[in-house]
């Protein structure tokens, strides 16, 4: 995907391909629903833990809403990056404040994850 990536003219910022930009976040947002699935279903086999707040399935209720949506984006992005322009672009300088390294060498054309973050083991507190 860094093939995405070009200097227009000498001097000037590189460009990422919005189409890529685009692409990648949608990705990136189905990898985000399923590491949340993964924190429903480690809070769900925890359900019967002694002193579990009342209204506590009406949270859960609403991290599935958060999934749900992401779920929704993520494949929403992908098809909006299939109708832009080839040559539409954006400065690369726009994923620079991005927190994450990963994600900004994803969005910025780097390899595309295929597994979603290990995220280690989930501890239910």
């Amino acid at each position: 995907m860094t093939e995405d990536i070009e200097t227009p003219t000498p001097g000037a910022p590189p460009r990422l391909g919005l189409a890529t930009l685009l692409d990648g976040l949608g990705h990136e947002l189905d990898h985000a629903a399923e590491l949340l699935r993964r924190y429903e279903r480690a809070v769900l086999a925890h359900k019967s833990l002694p002193g579990a707040a009342q209204g506590g399935a009406r949270e859960l209720q609403l991290v599935d809403l958060v999934i749900q949506l992401l779920e929704d984006l993520g494949p929403l992005t992908g098809r909006v990056a299939e109708t832009i322009p080839p040559d539409a672009a954006v400065p690369c300088a726009v994923v620079e404040g991005l927190r994450l390294d990963q994600l900004r060498a994803v969005l910025g054309g780097a390899t595309r994850r295929e597994k979603p973050h290990s995220g280690g083991h989930i501890d239910v507190f």
